[in-house]
């Protein structure tokens, strides 16, 4: 991962300037661990709740959005196509998804989120999506100390790809950051720091990196979390 520049390589040109960048931000980084990005795609659907409507199975998680609000996923179990997803803010006000002939009906009250076809129905609360992504995705502790439940995402309407860190706080609430691979291609993005090292996460080819770097002064940035009731 460690890259010293050849003997002619021209840093000073202007175009040189971000592959001058990169090589500054990766002096120092060590990899601590790490997991190929299909693992992680492969293991979400184990961190789903499963549903059965209409004689058919599916999938209730939570994914998303750029602007870290999490959305109700709801899609066929076994990798059928189609799939809906809605804000969960939304979902009071009620949604109908139509999916292979079936019409189902979504409708929150409270955390609960109620699902029928026709006669039949089904329950979930939303924070229950959360404990089974906390509980059945990969995890990795940084220093020994910090635990993060991590899993892919796809954000709703845009479907970039990223990763979700997960943990749970001192207080006894869920923590969570949404880091798009775009913007930890080049660098990585610091998650905190333990005994002035600081942890994060880098994505190259096509693998999820768990890296550390000693830290070298105060006033390092950490992405912020939103908190959830468990």
């Amino acid at each position: 991962m460690l890259a010293a520049a050849p003997a002619s390589a021209e840093w000073g040109r202007p175009e040189s300037s971000a592959a001058s960048a990169l090589a500054s931000a990766r002096a120092g980084i060590s990899v601590i661990g790490g997991v190929p990005l299909l693992d992680l795609l492969a293991a979400r659907d184990k961190a789903a709740l499963p549903l059965t409507l209409g004689g058919k199975n599916f999938l209730a998680s939570a994914v998303f959005d750029d602007n870290w609000d999490n959305w109700v996923l709801l899609k066929p179990a076994g990798g059928g196509f189609g799939a809906g997803a809605w804000r969960e803010a939304d979902l009071a006000a009620g949604v109908t998804w139509k999916y292979d002939g079936l019409e189902l009906k979504l409708k929150k009250a409270g955390d609960l989120v109620t699902v029928t076809a026709g006669e039949e129905k089904a329950e979930f609360a939303v924070t229950a999506l959360f404990d089974k992504l906390y509980q059945d995705s990969m995890k990795f502790t940084f220093a020994g100390l910090v635990t993060y439940a991590v899993f892919r995402n796809l954000e709703p309407l845009t479907e970039k790809e990223g990763t979700v860190t997960l943990r749970i706080g001192s207080d006894g609430l869920y923590y969570f950051s949404v880091t798009r691979d775009s913007l930890i291609e080049k660098a990585p993005r610091w998650l905190l720091a333990i005994n002035s090292v600081l942890y994060g996460l880098r994505v190259e080819e096509a693998s999820l990196l768990f890296v550390s770097k000693p830290l070298e002064k105060a006033g390092t940035t950490f992405p912020a979390e939103r908190s959830r009731a468990r």
